[in-house]
């Protein structure tokens, strides 16, 4: 059912931008895409300069969550030594290569769908041996850095986006091409379906991080996530 809703809400986003995209026409169109490139933009910058300052308060709780007894057996078993008498230190220490299986599964179970979790695990491994600590201390520290600057991306981003479509309406931004009223609205709609699409990819981001919420799995099997995740290109140079 979950999936079902996940998917009409991204149907839905596209809809209503395709729709607004035709009322506004091509002018109004571009200024919308704008907008949202200006609202990344700027929620981006904001998100750099002030995420690792809510690292502190999360740490107790992601690295509590990691380092509980439940959590570090889920994962043994995840990578084969489930029921050993080895620490997990001890298993680490034996075998290298486990690093990054475990820096996966650790991910996974806090949430991150499966092409976050192969990204974030191969940065933390490699944090880790830079850094000379623990994978567990650099999962810990990635994690919440990414946790951090997702959670204040999101909030910057929606409050920029409000500023500026106040704006918009107050400016009256709402033109049409004369004498051309159906190019216009094609026009408008086509620039209202890409910045749709780029909301929805968007979305898929930030869902990629909330499998706790949604379900570990739920990003990895609804078909239309899936979709809008494989342009992870767009969303790379964030974080």
């Amino acid at each position: 059912m979950l999936k079902l809703i996940l998917n009409l809400a991204l149907l839905v986003i596209l809809a209503l931008c395709i729709w607004g995209g035709f009322k506004r026409g091509l002018i109004g169109g571009v200024a919308g895409f704008l907008a949202a490139l200006i609202a990344i933009v700027g929620a981006n910058a904001i998100s750099s300069a002030y995420s690792r300052e809510l690292v502190p308060a999360l740490s107790p709780f992601v690295g509590g969550y990691i380092d509980s007894e439940t959590t570090t057996d889920q994962i043994l078993t995840s990578i084969g030594y489930g029921g050993t008498d080895l620490s997990l230190d001890d298993i680490l220490t034996q075998d290298t290569s486990l690093r990054y299986d475990y820096a996966y599964e650790s991910l996974r179970s806090i949430g991150f769908c499966r092409v976050i979790a192969e990204e974030q695990a191969n940065e933390s491994v490699g944090y880790a041996n830079r850094m000379g600590i623990t994978v567990t201390e650099a999962v810990i520290t990635m994690a919440c850095n990414t946790i951090a600057y997702v959670g204040l991306f999101v909030i910057a981003f929606i409050m920029i986006l409000i500023l500026i479509t106040a704006a918009m309406d107050i400016l009256n931004v709402d033109f049409h091409l004369p004498n051309v009223e159906v190019l216009d609205e094609v026009a408008g709609a086509a620039m209202g379906f890409v910045r749709g699409f780029l909301y929805c990819v968007l979305a898929c981001w930030v869902l990629g991080f909330l499998g706790m919420l949604i379900g570990r799995d739920t990003c990895d099997t609804t078909p239309l996530i899936s979709f809008f995740q494989a342009f992870r290109f767009i969303t790379r140079s964030l974080i």
